[in-house]
């Protein structure tokens, strides 16, 4: 094995100082810290194997689920590596079905792009907020509604376009939860809403459904407790609850409809749950 001082130095005897050498001693560098990181959490996975106990169970999901990600972290557009949970849960599947509320610019962040550009699924897609509809169009092949999916069919609703976008909610709800200071100014305006059922049923969804994620910032206990989890089999659902009473709420109600919680210390400020 060659040291990584000697290759950079040969590289610099070899070619001088040219332009060309400089920027390759560059790539070099830059080649270098890709192999830092994979080093770094291939030790961080040694770590994790070492506290375990070998004769007890109950851990393995967690430790296989931690090297799955830690193999693939580069690929992921979502917050909490949510696209590589989904994958991991279902074995890497391709050509699945997504649905996604809260969709932003269509990349940044996403929850669903990995899925609908490298794994073939197709899908529909949410966002209320003016500010990502163009981008999002231009993003994106999947079914896309600008509706704001809530509790009723045809309401029109006042909405908080704020200035960190990504923060945008119901007006109603602006004040609900933990990002309360970002949304002290925005753009108000109003928005349709749809209920899911509708929304699913205007995108001519399957009935089973790989994945749904929800990240409304706010409302999206409000949107699950009326649904009718029996018309549609949705293996995976990802929902925030951004540590806000509704947690459990969300969670009590996931359980009633045949839910399962996994992964509760990675998801955080969301939550993961498996059918089943």
């Amino acid at each position: 094995m060659g040291g990584w001082a000697a290759a950079a130095s040969q590289m610099s005897t070899a070619g001088g100082l040219s332009g060309d050498t400089i920027v390759e001693t560059q790539f070099l560098k830059v080649f270098k810290s890709i192999l830092d990181v994979r080093e770094s959490l291939d030790a961080s996975i040694r770590d994790i194997k070492g506290v375990l106990n070998p004769g007890r169970d109950g851990h393995g999901d967690q430790v296989d689920f931690l090297i799955y990600a830690a193999r693939r972290a580069a690929l992921s557009n979502a917050q909490l590596l949510q696209d590589l949970w989904v994958l991991y849960e279902l074995g890497q599947k391709r050509n699945g079905y997504f649905v996604e509320l809260g969709a932003c610019d269509g990349s940044t962040l996403s929850n669903t792009l990995l899925l609908e550009e490298v794994f073939g699924w197709q899908g529909a897609v949410a966002e209320p907020a003016r500010i990502w509809h163009d981008k999002l169009r231009a993003k994106r092949t999947c079914f896309i509604t600008d509706r704001c999916v809530y509790t009723e069919d045809g309401a029109k609703l006042p909405f908080n376009e704020t200035p960190e976008a990504e923060f945008s909610t119901l007006d109603a709800l602006s004040y609900a939860d933990l990002h309360a200071g970002r949304r002290r100014s925005g753009v108000r305006y109003d928005v349709e809403t749809v209920t899911l059922r509708s929304f699913l049923r205007s995108a001519d969804a399957p009935r089973q459904i790989d994945y749904v994620s929800i990240d409304t910032e706010g409302s999206e206990y409000d949107i699950l407790k009326d649904f009718d989890f029996s018309e549609y089999d949705i293996r995976l659902l990802t929902v925030e609850h951004n540590y806000t009473d509704r947690r459990n709420d969300i969670c009590d109600l996931m359980q009633r409809n045949g839910y399962r919680r996994k992964f509760e210390a990675f998801s955080m400020f969301d939550g993961w749950y498996v059918k089943g």
